[in-house]
């Protein structure tokens, strides 16, 4: 069997087995400098608008929040003042692009509330942000991509994941602070887009998640949604990133990067949540992970 008729073969088993379904921390992503609204409220320092934006994903169910300010200096230097009004109203963990690495005296203040996202996995990137979450206390996401490289096969990305994970363990860093993420991706070739049906590379990544799994299974791992639908006309993303989170949830990801105030995408989120609490009461079992407890 292939490469990617395995990852496919895997995908068909995770879509049968509702059972098997996890749910995985939400973290809401609109907080990004590329969004015109975000980066005006970003650089005139409106905080109602940030306030409002952190409320709205926290409602909609949001259980982490991704900021990302992009790597400009200016914006970088309004991270001090981003924590603070987030800090404010909530205490949930803050998925923070990798220019906080430059912004010492945030991670000295608030490191074991940051997650670091993300370096990639060349060695001397990956070097610096291990030291770094190590001696401040805070995670890591860690993109299985050498620098500048594309995603490859599911053989490579274990390749990296195992490299990781060696680096880490070098560095001291507890693999429960680590996020691998195996990077979903847009196909280029039309015909694969067919193959996968619509999914462009989500089943060498659901395949990718079980083989970290069980390289060591106190590292988690994680997907950003938006990452598989660039390029995509609107109306077709929610129905995308549902199935898409589905097929994640059976693959058993630990966290996901997703459009919170998407309707239907949290729809889909919470009938998954739901499925998990139904089949652990079939059978006389309960949930608890980082993210709540079913009953």
């Amino acid at each position: 069997m292939t490469p990617d008729n395995r990852a496919l073969h895997f995908v068909a088993n995770q879509e049968n087995s509702i059972a098997s379904l996890t749910a995985p921390m939400l973290i809401g992503d609109a907080i990004h400098v590329l969004n015109q609204q975000v980066h005006r409220s970003m650089v005139v320092k409106d905080q109602p608008f940030l306030t409002g934006l952190v409320r709205k994903q926290l409602a909609a169910g949001a259980q982490a929040l991704a900021v990302n300010l992009g790597p400009g200096r200016e914006m970088g230097q309004r991270t001090s003042w981003v924590v603070d009004v987030i800090r404010d109203h909530t205490d949930v963990p803050l998925f923070f692009s990798a220019n906080i690495l430059a912004q010492e005296q945030v991670l000295q203040r608030c490191g074991p509330q940051v997650v670091i996202n993300a370096v990639t996995a060349n060695h001397d990137e990956l070097d610096r942000a291990l030291r770094a979450a190590n001696h401040y206390g805070s995670g890591l996401v860690v993109l299985l991509v050498r620098s500048g490289g594309a995603t490859a096969g599911i053989d490579d990305r274990i390749r990296l994941a195992s490299e990781v994970l060696e680096q880490a363990a070098l560095r001291g860093l507890p693999f429960s602070r680590l996020y691998l993420d195996p990077v979903l991706a847009c196909r280029p070739d039309p015909a694969a887009w067919y193959v996968s049906r619509g999914l462009p590379d989500v089943g060498l990544v659901v395949e990718a998640i079980d083989l970290i799994r069980q390289l060591d299974n106190r590292v988690k791992t994680i997907v950003a949604l938006g990452n598989g639908s660039e390029g995509m006309a609107r109306e077709q993303k929610s129905g995308f990133h549902g199935r898409m989170l589905t097929l994640l949830a059976g693959a058993g990801i630990d966290a996901v990067l997703l459009n919170c105030l998407d309707n239907k995408v949290m729809r889909t989120a919470e009938d998954i949540r739901s499925s998990r609490c139904r089949a652990d009461g079939a059978g006389k079992a309960r949930m608890v992970n980082a993210h709540g407890v079913c009953s």
